[in-house]
């Protein structure tokens, strides 16, 4: 089957769903019985009738994937991940690991769609973002410290001290700092790694590494889109190289800086240790955390759980992470506000001091 015979088969066979891929409302669809679908429109789940999506629909959905995607779908291989050729994320599950009689699934649409800085400032998403940085230090050893630091980190400091969050932002990617977003599913990350994209000059060498296609680099025509394979299940027949391996490819490659899509396994440490500690200043990825204390511990038990980092101390690597990490960017979403960045981290002093 050709690409193109492929692709209008797939939509063929998703044919019930093709009123909710059409609508840009609809962000995420969710079939957790024969029937009914739940929409993610607007930051709220929304219930509709769907008769056409019987479980019989279902199974036959799940076996074309399946077999489209050379992956097992049945009994011993209950769980299916799959993605359609627009950037699409399906995730089915059948029985055993589904509830006897259904078939579970998960489509979270992909956009593209890019957005600027003060499109979130008119949003709110800065309403009440709090500056967070450690308490260990008094304001005596903080002016002692700021005065050995460079003119960008002392603008950086002022500049979070005021929350002027847009200039700091700003100021933060120019300045080439280490930037993490943090945040649940759903918070908006990618989007807002969008955000910063756009920040960097156009000139810059830029090379991303992800699993699917969701950093696009419209305005750096000097770039690289470099992809890992996803993770298999039990048995699976899984192709591509490793985040880590595209990682160690990428150093070879000479960008100015590396964009890495998200942090969650052993490729952790090596993106830590040898892309921002290389000479490589100024990356940006994510982490899943619920605040900026979290990403680090979280960032700090990926790096225990890899065979490089094993034999390190949980305290060394914190005080790694300290001095590489420059600024924590954190998202949250609820049904209240909606997203929006309720405190972001920056704290080059305490970094200074953890080193002495």
């Amino acid at each position: 089957m050709g690409a193109s015979d492929k692709y209008v088969s797939i939509l063929a066979h998703l044919r019930a769903f093709e009123g909710w891929l059409a609508d840009p409302c609809v962000n995420e669809v969710a079939v957790n019985a024969p029937g009914l679908v739940q929409l993610w429109k607007r930051g709220v789940w929304e219930q509709v009738d769907a008769p056409a999506i019987t479980f019989e629909y279902l199974q036959a959905l799940g076996n074309f994937l399946a077999n489209i995607s050379q992956k097992p779908f049945d009994e011993s291989d209950p769980i299916l991940s799959a993605y359609l050729p627009g950037g699409e994320r399906i995730e089915m599950t059948m029985p055993p690991t589904a509830a006897r009689g259904m078939i579970y699934l998960n489509l979270r649409k992909h956009t593209s769609q890019s957005f600027e800085l003060q499109q979130f400032v008119e949003q709110g998403y800065f309403v009440g973002t709090r500056h967070v940085h450690s308490t260990t230090l008094s304001d005596t050893e903080r002016t002692k410290l700021l005065d050995q630091f460079e003119p960008d980190q002392v603008e950086l400091w002022n500049l979070a001290r005021a929350g002027d969050w847009p200039a700091f932002l700003d100021k933060a990617v120019h300045s080439h700092q280490n930037m993490i977003v943090s945040g649940a599913t759903g918070s908006g990350k990618t989007s807002f790694i969008r955000v910063l994209i756009e920040i960097i000059p156009s000139w810059e060498r830029l090379i991303t590494v992800e699993d699917t296609p969701e950093m696009p680099l419209r305005h750096h025509p000097n770039s690289q889109a470099l992809f890992y394979r996803r993770d298999g299940h039990a048995g699976e027949r899984v192709v591509g190289a490793t985040a880590k391996q595209v990682l160690q490819a990428v150093m070879r490659k000479t960008p100015n800086r590396v964009l890495l899509a998200e942090l969650r396994g052993d490729e952790t440490f090596y993106y830590v240790q040898n892309v921002l500690n290389s000479g490589h200043p100024g990356g940006i990825t994510t982490v899943h955390a619920n605040s900026p204390r979290e990403a680090f511990v979280r960032i700090a038990l990926l790096i225990k759980a890899s065979d490089e980092g094993r034999s390190l101390a949980l305290d060394e690597i914190m005080r790694l992470l300290h001095t590489l990490v420059h600024v924590v960017v954190q998202l949250v979403f609820d049904r209240e506000r909606g997203r929006h960045v309720p405190a972001i981290y920056y704290d080059p002093m305490y970094a200074l001091s953890v080193v002495r």
